[in-house]
């Protein structure tokens, strides 16, 4: 008797330890990031640096035969000129030591500008780049992405994705 006692005894106050308030942790922020993001407002889209939109480009990334890949790019070009450029795509992750890096071609034409490396913070398959450039590239409506290695970039670095900016009206 002397044990069971004993036991409920224990048990009720675990019980009730249980049923006390629990302190809820707070978060500490550690910094904020700031996404610079180009959406219309109304019927015009103006930039605070680089004023009004004067072209608007988007297109479907795809992979190749070896490669598969998906993804959007977009461009915009602004009143000053400058082009800013969004590449998103979904790729696996680049081999150790090889990178993959975005450019922006002129159709029928060897002619390109190198926009930037394609971020993976996630180390999963979405890869992300945003360039600005203070050039009006327009003209530039081929989007690729290369598997470009540690030495740099190559002529012949393999093309892992392809795709097509068209004009879109807004």
């Amino acid at each position: 008797m002397k044990r069971t006692s004993v036991v409920i005894g224990l048990c009720c106050v675990l019980f009730l330890a249980s049923c006390t308030k629990q302190r809820v942790r707070r978060e500490a922020t550690i910094g904020n990031e700031i996404l610079q993001v180009t959406m219309p407002a109304g019927k015009e889209v103006i930039h605070p640096e680089h004023g009004k939109e004067v072209w608007f480009g988007l297109g479907a990334m795809g992979g190749n035969e070896k490669v598969k890949a998906n993804g959007v790019a977009q461009s915009h070009v602004f009143a000053d000129g400058t082009t800013i450029v969004t590449v998103n795509l979904n790729i696996h992750p680049a081999p150790k030591g090889s990178k993959f890096v975005a450019w922006l071609a002129k159709t029928g034409s060897k002619e390109r500008v190198r926009l930037d490396i394609l971020q993976n913070p996630l180390n999963d398959v979405r890869h992300v780049t945003t360039a600005e450039i203070a050039k009006d590239l327009r003209a530039y409506t081929d989007v690729l992405v290369t598997l470009e290695d540690q030495s740099g970039p190559h002529d012949t670095d393999p093309v892992q994705s392809k795709g097509l900016l068209k004009e879109v009206e807004r």
